[in-house]
Protein backbone atom coordinates (compact mmCIF):
# COMPACT_ATOMS: atom_id res chain seq x y z
CA UNK A 1 0.00 0.00 0.00
CA UNK A 2 2.82 2.00 1.01
CA UNK A 3 6.47 3.16 0.22
CA UNK A 4 8.86 2.17 3.55
CA UNK A 5 11.84 3.42 4.28
CA UNK A 6 15.57 3.21 2.54
CA UNK A 7 18.58 1.89 3.45
CA UNK A 8 22.13 2.45 3.03
CA UNK A 9 21.53 5.63 4.56
CA UNK A 10 25.84 5.96 5.08
CA UNK A 11 26.45 5.35 1.28
CA UNK A 12 23.63 7.54 0.15
CA UNK A 13 26.07 9.83 2.44
CA UNK A 14 29.00 9.24 0.53
CA UNK A 15 27.49 9.43 -2.49
CA UNK A 16 26.00 13.08 -2.14
CA UNK A 17 29.87 13.96 -1.53
CA UNK A 18 30.20 13.58 -4.76
CA UNK A 19 27.32 15.15 -6.05
CA UNK A 20 28.04 18.32 -4.49
CA UNK A 21 31.56 17.76 -6.02
CA UNK A 22 30.50 17.27 -9.44
CA UNK A 23 28.13 20.63 -9.05
CA UNK A 24 31.09 22.81 -7.76
CA UNK A 25 33.60 21.40 -10.29
CA UNK A 26 32.10 19.59 -13.29
CA UNK A 27 33.92 17.07 -14.89
CA UNK A 28 35.80 17.92 -17.99
CA UNK A 29 34.01 16.02 -21.51
CA UNK A 30 32.17 17.05 -24.04
CA UNK A 31 27.77 16.92 -23.80
CA UNK A 32 26.49 13.57 -24.89
CA UNK A 33 26.32 13.56 -28.84
CA UNK A 34 25.88 17.12 -29.77
CA UNK A 35 23.78 17.72 -32.79
CA UNK A 36 24.78 21.15 -33.62
CA UNK A 37 20.89 22.04 -33.57
CA UNK A 38 18.97 22.27 -30.64
CA UNK A 39 15.00 23.04 -30.13
CA UNK A 40 13.38 26.36 -27.90
CA UNK A 41 14.94 26.47 -23.76
CA UNK A 42 13.36 26.82 -20.87
CA UNK A 43 10.21 29.40 -20.69
CA UNK A 44 9.63 30.23 -17.28
CA UNK A 45 6.06 31.20 -18.42
CA UNK A 46 4.92 28.37 -20.43
CA UNK A 47 1.94 26.31 -19.99
CA UNK A 48 1.60 23.81 -22.01
CA UNK A 49 1.40 20.06 -19.75
CA UNK A 50 5.26 19.39 -20.23
CA UNK A 51 6.91 22.32 -20.71
CA UNK A 52 9.97 23.19 -19.24
CA UNK A 53 9.79 26.23 -16.81
CA UNK A 54 13.70 25.51 -15.89
CA UNK A 55 16.79 23.59 -16.27
CA UNK A 56 19.42 23.50 -14.67
CA UNK A 57 22.51 21.30 -15.40
CA UNK A 58 23.98 20.07 -11.87
CA UNK A 59 26.82 18.44 -12.95
CA UNK A 60 28.60 15.94 -15.04
CA UNK A 61 29.38 12.46 -13.31
CA UNK A 62 32.21 10.29 -14.64
CA UNK A 63 32.09 6.47 -14.20
CA UNK A 64 34.89 6.21 -12.48
CA UNK A 65 33.73 9.63 -10.10
CA UNK A 66 30.46 6.77 -9.33
CA UNK A 67 31.88 2.92 -9.26
CA UNK A 68 33.65 4.14 -5.44
CA UNK A 69 30.05 5.21 -4.22
CA UNK A 70 28.24 2.20 -5.70
CA UNK A 71 27.48 -1.65 -3.77
CA UNK A 72 30.58 -3.23 -5.66
CA UNK A 73 28.07 -5.48 -6.41
CA UNK A 74 26.34 -3.26 -8.64
CA UNK A 75 27.81 -2.64 -12.63
CA UNK A 76 27.07 0.26 -14.63
CA UNK A 77 27.51 1.41 -17.71
CA UNK A 78 28.91 4.77 -18.08
CA UNK A 79 28.32 8.15 -15.77
CA UNK A 80 25.45 10.59 -16.14
CA UNK A 81 25.00 14.45 -16.72
CA UNK A 82 22.31 15.93 -14.14
CA UNK A 83 19.95 18.33 -14.39
CA UNK A 84 16.88 19.90 -12.22
CA UNK A 85 14.10 21.20 -14.10
CA UNK A 86 10.90 21.91 -13.34
CA UNK A 87 7.93 21.40 -15.68
CA UNK A 88 4.18 22.00 -15.86
CA UNK A 89 1.60 19.34 -15.37
CA UNK A 90 -1.91 19.51 -14.95
CA UNK A 91 -2.39 23.32 -13.65
CA UNK A 92 1.06 23.22 -11.25
CA UNK A 93 4.39 22.69 -11.58
CA UNK A 94 6.94 19.38 -10.19
CA UNK A 95 10.26 19.33 -9.86
CA UNK A 96 12.37 16.23 -11.61
CA UNK A 97 15.92 15.47 -11.89
CA UNK A 98 16.90 13.99 -15.21
CA UNK A 99 20.22 11.98 -15.94
CA UNK A 100 21.79 11.79 -19.22
CA UNK A 101 24.05 9.29 -20.28
CA UNK A 102 27.97 10.98 -20.30
CA UNK A 103 30.39 10.94 -23.05
CA UNK A 104 29.47 8.10 -25.00
CA UNK A 105 27.82 7.95 -27.85
CA UNK A 106 23.99 7.31 -28.38
CA UNK A 107 22.74 3.91 -29.42
CA UNK A 108 22.08 4.17 -33.37
CA UNK A 109 18.23 4.47 -32.78
CA UNK A 110 18.97 7.25 -30.05
CA UNK A 111 18.33 7.14 -26.32
CA UNK A 112 15.40 6.14 -24.95
CA UNK A 113 14.01 8.15 -22.01
CA UNK A 114 12.61 6.35 -18.98
CA UNK A 115 10.87 7.65 -15.67
CA UNK A 116 11.87 5.74 -12.19
CA UNK A 117 8.80 6.78 -10.02
CA UNK A 118 10.14 6.64 -6.28
CA UNK A 119 8.10 5.83 -3.47
CA UNK A 120 6.85 7.84 -0.49
CA UNK A 121 8.52 11.08 1.04
CA UNK A 122 6.25 12.69 2.32
CA UNK A 123 3.75 15.61 1.14
CA UNK A 124 5.24 18.85 1.17
CA UNK A 125 8.56 20.23 0.51
CA UNK A 126 10.76 19.70 2.86
CA UNK A 127 10.53 15.71 1.04
CA UNK A 128 11.74 17.25 -2.24
CA UNK A 129 14.55 15.02 -4.10
CA UNK A 130 15.34 16.95 -7.07
CA UNK A 131 18.79 18.43 -5.95
CA UNK A 132 19.62 15.81 -3.42
CA UNK A 133 21.60 13.05 -4.03
CA UNK A 134 18.79 10.50 -3.52
CA UNK A 135 16.93 12.18 -7.06
CA UNK A 136 20.37 12.11 -8.39
CA UNK A 137 20.65 8.38 -7.84
CA UNK A 138 17.15 7.46 -8.83
CA UNK A 139 17.47 8.81 -12.14
CA UNK A 140 20.97 8.05 -12.68
CA UNK A 141 19.53 4.31 -12.04
CA UNK A 142 18.52 4.70 -16.16
CA UNK A 143 21.34 7.08 -16.88
CA UNK A 144 24.59 4.99 -15.52
CA UNK A 145 23.03 2.19 -17.96
CA UNK A 146 22.54 4.04 -21.51
CA UNK A 147 18.85 5.83 -21.14
CA UNK A 148 17.64 9.15 -19.65
CA UNK A 149 16.22 8.56 -16.66
CA UNK A 150 13.98 11.09 -15.13
CA UNK A 151 12.58 11.15 -11.55
CA UNK A 152 9.86 13.20 -10.81
CA UNK A 153 9.03 14.59 -7.08
CA UNK A 154 5.34 14.96 -8.11
CA UNK A 155 3.43 18.03 -7.80
CA UNK A 156 3.74 20.07 -4.29
CA UNK A 157 6.86 18.65 -3.38
CA UNK A 158 9.12 21.35 -3.61
CA UNK A 159 6.12 23.30 -5.39
CA UNK A 160 3.49 25.23 -4.36
CA UNK A 161 0.56 23.71 -2.62
CA UNK A 162 0.06 20.35 -0.93
CA UNK A 163 0.98 17.33 -2.39
CA UNK A 164 -1.83 15.07 -3.87
CA UNK A 165 -0.57 12.01 -2.13
CA UNK A 166 -1.79 8.87 -3.98
CA UNK A 167 -4.11 10.99 -6.23
CA UNK A 168 -4.35 8.58 -9.27
CA UNK A 169 -4.56 11.14 -12.15
CA UNK A 170 -2.61 13.78 -10.46
CA UNK A 171 0.64 11.36 -10.81
CA UNK A 172 -0.27 9.99 -14.00
CA UNK A 173 -0.16 13.55 -15.27
CA UNK A 174 3.09 14.32 -13.37
CA UNK A 175 4.83 11.06 -14.67
CA UNK A 176 3.61 11.25 -18.10
CA UNK A 177 4.00 15.52 -18.27
CA UNK A 178 7.70 14.13 -17.01
CA UNK A 179 8.91 12.52 -19.99
CA UNK A 180 7.54 15.09 -21.71
CA UNK A 181 9.75 17.03 -19.97
CA UNK A 182 12.91 15.35 -20.51
CA UNK A 183 12.17 14.87 -24.03
CA UNK A 184 11.63 19.26 -24.41
CA UNK A 185 15.49 19.05 -22.03
CA UNK A 186 16.76 16.38 -24.58
CA UNK A 187 15.72 18.62 -27.76
CA UNK A 188 17.14 21.49 -26.22
CA UNK A 189 20.60 20.27 -25.61
CA UNK A 190 20.72 18.72 -29.11
CA UNK A 191 20.49 15.14 -27.93
CA UNK A 192 19.91 11.88 -30.11
CA UNK A 193 16.51 10.27 -28.94
CA UNK A 194 14.78 7.71 -29.96
CA UNK A 195 11.19 8.95 -29.26
CA UNK A 196 10.48 5.39 -26.89
CA UNK A 197 9.90 6.06 -23.38
CA UNK A 198 9.23 3.39 -20.25
CA UNK A 199 7.83 4.21 -16.93
CA UNK A 200 8.62 1.82 -13.78
CA UNK A 201 8.13 2.67 -10.40
CA UNK A 202 8.14 1.54 -6.68
CA UNK A 203 5.25 1.35 -3.97
CA UNK A 204 3.48 4.73 -4.50
CA UNK A 205 5.57 5.29 -7.76
CA UNK A 206 4.28 1.69 -9.00
CA UNK A 207 0.69 3.69 -7.76
CA UNK A 208 1.98 6.55 -10.64
CA UNK A 209 2.75 4.08 -12.85
CA UNK A 210 -0.53 1.93 -13.31
CA UNK A 211 -2.05 5.19 -12.70
CA UNK A 212 0.16 6.76 -16.36
CA UNK A 213 -0.47 3.31 -17.79
CA UNK A 214 -4.14 3.73 -17.57
CA UNK A 215 -4.05 7.46 -18.73
CA UNK A 216 -1.52 6.88 -21.17
CA UNK A 217 -3.97 6.73 -24.32
CA UNK A 218 -6.08 9.31 -23.19
CA UNK A 219 -3.95 11.73 -22.07
CA UNK A 220 -0.32 11.29 -23.83
CA UNK A 221 -0.83 9.85 -26.89
CA UNK A 222 1.80 10.99 -28.99
CA UNK A 223 4.80 9.49 -26.23
CA UNK A 224 5.94 5.62 -27.84
CA UNK A 225 5.76 4.38 -24.08
CA UNK A 226 7.24 1.21 -24.92
CA UNK A 227 7.05 -0.69 -20.97
CA UNK A 228 5.82 -0.11 -17.60
CA UNK A 229 6.78 -2.02 -14.52
CA UNK A 230 6.06 -1.71 -10.85
CA UNK A 231 7.46 -3.15 -7.38
CA UNK A 232 5.36 -3.76 -4.69
CA UNK A 233 2.65 -1.03 -6.15
CA UNK A 234 0.31 0.61 -4.05
CA UNK A 235 -3.16 0.01 -4.98
CA UNK A 236 -5.47 2.09 -3.16
CA UNK A 237 -7.82 -0.92 -2.19
CA UNK A 238 -9.85 0.06 0.46
CA UNK A 239 -10.29 -3.41 2.00
CA UNK A 240 -6.13 -3.24 1.48
CA UNK A 241 -5.53 -0.40 4.00
CA UNK A 242 -8.37 -1.01 6.25
CA UNK A 243 -6.04 -4.37 7.61
CA UNK A 244 -3.79 -1.96 8.73
CA UNK A 245 -5.86 0.89 10.53
CA UNK A 246 -7.53 -1.03 13.25
CA UNK A 247 -4.26 -1.64 15.19
CA UNK A 248 -1.24 0.91 16.58
CA UNK A 249 1.48 1.21 15.11
CA UNK A 250 4.11 3.16 12.16
CA UNK A 251 1.82 2.15 9.36
CA UNK A 252 -0.43 5.27 10.83
CA UNK A 253 1.92 7.21 8.96
CA UNK A 254 0.87 6.36 5.50
CA UNK A 255 -3.14 6.77 6.48
CA UNK A 256 -2.26 10.20 8.59
CA UNK A 257 -0.63 11.67 4.81
CA UNK A 258 -3.74 10.26 3.08
CA UNK A 259 -6.24 11.89 5.21
CA UNK A 260 -4.54 15.16 4.88
CA UNK A 261 -3.69 15.10 1.63
CA UNK A 262 -7.04 13.93 0.68
CA UNK A 263 -8.81 16.29 2.72
CA UNK A 264 -6.86 19.57 1.02
CA UNK A 265 -6.89 18.33 -2.37
CA UNK A 266 -10.77 17.62 -2.35
CA UNK A 267 -11.31 20.87 -0.29
CA UNK A 268 -13.01 18.49 2.38
CA UNK A 269 -15.57 20.10 4.25
CA UNK A 270 -17.10 17.45 6.69
CA UNK A 271 -16.59 16.32 9.89
CA UNK A 272 -12.46 16.45 11.14
CA UNK A 273 -10.86 13.03 11.16
CA UNK A 274 -8.28 14.33 13.76
CA UNK A 275 -7.75 13.66 17.08
CA UNK A 276 -8.57 16.65 19.33
CA UNK A 277 -4.74 16.96 20.55
CA UNK A 278 -3.54 16.48 17.29
CA UNK A 279 -5.54 18.39 15.00
CA UNK A 280 -3.54 22.01 15.73
CA UNK A 281 0.20 20.85 15.35
CA UNK A 282 -1.03 18.24 11.79
CA UNK A 283 -0.09 21.16 9.14
CA UNK A 284 3.41 21.87 11.07
CA UNK A 285 3.63 18.26 11.55
CA UNK A 286 2.96 17.48 7.78
CA UNK A 287 4.65 20.49 6.42
CA UNK A 288 7.72 19.97 8.07
CA UNK A 289 8.34 15.73 8.88
CA UNK A 290 9.13 13.57 6.11
CA UNK A 291 8.74 9.59 6.09
CA UNK A 292 12.42 9.82 6.82
CA UNK A 293 14.39 12.36 7.64
CA UNK A 294 15.20 14.56 4.13
CA UNK A 295 16.79 18.38 3.67
CA UNK A 296 17.18 18.54 7.39
CA UNK A 297 13.21 18.10 8.06
CA UNK A 298 11.99 15.44 11.18
CA UNK A 299 10.94 12.40 10.95
CA UNK A 300 7.16 11.93 10.53
CA UNK A 301 6.50 9.08 13.01
CA UNK A 302 8.29 10.99 15.72
CA UNK A 303 5.88 14.00 15.14
CA UNK A 304 2.75 12.10 14.96
CA UNK A 305 3.55 8.66 16.74
CA UNK A 306 1.82 5.18 16.75
CA UNK A 307 -1.14 5.18 18.89
CA UNK A 308 -4.08 5.66 16.60
CA UNK A 309 -6.59 7.12 19.67
CA UNK A 310 -4.24 10.32 19.38
CA UNK A 311 -3.85 10.58 15.69
CA UNK A 312 -7.40 10.49 14.66
CA UNK A 313 -10.85 11.05 15.76
CA UNK A 314 -12.70 8.12 17.30
CA UNK A 315 -15.79 8.57 14.70
CA UNK A 316 -13.20 8.79 12.38
CA UNK A 317 -11.56 5.46 13.05
CA UNK A 318 -14.85 3.79 13.27
CA UNK A 319 -15.62 4.71 10.17
CA UNK A 320 -12.41 3.72 8.24
CA UNK A 321 -12.19 0.07 9.97
CA UNK A 322 -15.91 -0.75 9.94
CA UNK A 323 -16.40 0.46 6.05
CA UNK A 324 -19.49 2.34 7.41
CA UNK A 325 -18.46 5.96 6.57
CA UNK A 326 -21.65 7.54 6.71
CA UNK A 327 -20.38 11.80 7.46
CA UNK A 328 -16.75 10.78 6.26
CA UNK A 329 -18.30 9.48 2.81
CA UNK A 330 -15.96 11.37 0.75
CA UNK A 331 -13.02 9.22 1.81
CA UNK A 332 -14.89 6.14 0.52
CA UNK A 333 -15.57 7.92 -2.37
CA UNK A 334 -11.77 9.26 -3.00
CA UNK A 335 -11.05 5.31 -2.33
CA UNK A 336 -12.74 4.22 -5.15
CA UNK A 337 -11.42 7.55 -7.66
CA UNK A 338 -8.08 6.29 -7.11
CA UNK A 339 -8.08 2.70 -6.51
CA UNK A 340 -5.76 0.76 -9.54
CA UNK A 341 -7.98 -1.36 -12.05
CA UNK A 342 -8.50 -2.64 -15.30
CA UNK A 343 -7.49 -0.20 -17.77
CA UNK A 344 -6.95 0.01 -21.71
CA UNK A 345 -3.43 -1.53 -22.15
CA UNK A 346 -1.01 0.24 -24.53
CA UNK A 347 2.29 -1.41 -23.42
CA UNK A 348 3.73 -4.62 -21.86
CA UNK A 349 3.26 -4.58 -17.97
CA UNK A 350 5.69 -6.20 -15.41
CA UNK A 351 5.04 -6.42 -11.47
CA UNK A 352 7.37 -7.58 -8.95
CA UNK A 353 6.16 -8.48 -5.23
CA UNK A 354 8.32 -9.44 -2.66
CA UNK A 355 6.76 -11.90 -0.85
CA UNK A 356 8.46 -11.03 2.81
CA UNK A 357 6.85 -7.20 2.45
CA UNK A 358 5.47 -6.13 5.43
CA UNK A 359 4.50 -2.78 4.01
CA UNK A 360 2.51 -3.96 0.50
CA UNK A 361 1.71 -7.82 1.00
CA UNK A 362 1.58 -9.94 -1.46
CA UNK A 363 -1.72 -11.71 -1.51
CA UNK A 364 -3.16 -7.62 -2.02
CA UNK A 365 -0.71 -7.22 -4.83
CA UNK A 366 -2.05 -10.90 -6.17
CA UNK A 367 -5.69 -9.90 -5.35
CA UNK A 368 -4.65 -6.82 -8.02
CA UNK A 369 -2.95 -8.77 -10.31
CA UNK A 370 -5.89 -11.37 -10.69
CA UNK A 371 -8.34 -8.09 -11.56
CA UNK A 372 -6.20 -6.93 -13.67
CA UNK A 373 -5.93 -10.12 -15.76
CA UNK A 374 -9.65 -10.33 -15.15
CA UNK A 375 -10.33 -7.40 -16.75
CA UNK A 376 -8.15 -8.07 -19.69
CA UNK A 377 -4.86 -6.65 -18.79
CA UNK A 378 -2.02 -8.91 -19.66
CA UNK A 379 0.46 -8.56 -16.67
CA UNK A 380 3.70 -10.45 -16.02
CA UNK A 381 4.08 -10.76 -12.23
CA UNK A 382 6.89 -12.37 -10.28
CA UNK A 383 6.64 -12.83 -6.80
CA UNK A 384 10.73 -12.55 -5.59
CA UNK A 385 11.59 -15.37 -2.72
CA UNK A 386 12.43 -13.56 0.67
CA UNK A 387 11.86 -9.55 -1.16
CA UNK A 388 11.28 -6.96 0.92
CA UNK A 389 9.98 -3.78 0.33
CA UNK A 390 12.87 -1.87 -1.11
CA UNK A 391 15.30 -4.59 -1.77
CA UNK A 392 14.07 -5.59 -5.75
CA UNK A 393 14.56 -3.37 -8.13
CA UNK A 394 14.08 0.79 -9.28
CA UNK A 395 15.67 2.37 -6.20
CA UNK A 396 19.07 4.10 -5.95
CA UNK A 397 21.28 3.46 -8.50
CA UNK A 398 24.06 3.21 -5.84
CA UNK A 399 22.50 0.21 -3.96
CA UNK A 400 22.06 -3.37 -4.76
CA UNK A 401 18.66 -4.60 -5.10
CA UNK A 402 17.77 -8.73 -6.07
CA UNK A 403 15.96 -8.22 -9.60
CA UNK A 404 17.71 -4.80 -10.95
CA UNK A 405 19.74 -6.48 -13.97
CA UNK A 406 16.93 -8.54 -14.94
CA UNK A 407 14.15 -5.39 -14.89
CA UNK A 408 16.57 -3.11 -16.88
CA UNK A 409 17.02 -5.52 -19.09
CA UNK A 410 13.32 -6.37 -19.20
CA UNK A 411 12.79 -2.84 -19.91
CA UNK A 412 15.87 -1.99 -22.75
CA UNK A 413 14.75 -4.74 -24.73
CA UNK A 414 11.34 -3.09 -25.45
CA UNK A 415 12.89 0.32 -25.83
CA UNK A 416 15.59 -0.17 -27.61
CA UNK A 417 14.30 -2.66 -30.76
CA UNK A 418 14.64 -1.10 -33.55
CA UNK A 419 12.89 2.51 -34.47
CA UNK A 420 13.24 5.23 -36.77
CA UNK A 421 15.67 7.93 -35.82
CA UNK A 422 14.42 11.28 -34.34
CA UNK A 423 17.22 14.23 -33.87
CA UNK A 424 15.71 15.91 -30.53
CA UNK A 425 17.30 19.05 -31.61
CA UNK A 426 14.37 18.97 -35.21
CA UNK A 427 10.90 20.55 -34.76
CA UNK A 428 9.31 16.94 -35.18
CA UNK A 429 6.31 16.06 -32.48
Amino acid sequence: MRAGKRSSRPRLRLFAVVFIAACETPAPGPAPCDLGQSAPGPDASCSTPGCLRSATKVGDFTKSMLVPMLDPRVQIDNGYSAWSIEYVTGERTSLATVTIPFAIDPPAGGWPIIANNHGTTGVDDACKLTGSAYGAGLAGLLGARGMIGVASDYPGIGTPGVHPYLVAESEARAVLDALRAARALARWQALHISERFGVVGLSQGGHATLAAAALHKPYAPELDIRAFAAVAPASLWEEHWRQDISTDGPQLVWHAMLAYAWTIYYGYQGPSPWAAGIEPTITTAMTSSCVQPLNGSGALLNALGVDRSKVFNPAFLLAYTSGNWGAYASFSQWFSANRIGPYAQTAPLKVYQGDADVIVREPNTRALIDALRAGGVDVDYEVVPGGTHTDIAFGDVAVKESRTDEAIAWVRALVESPTAVVDAGCDAH
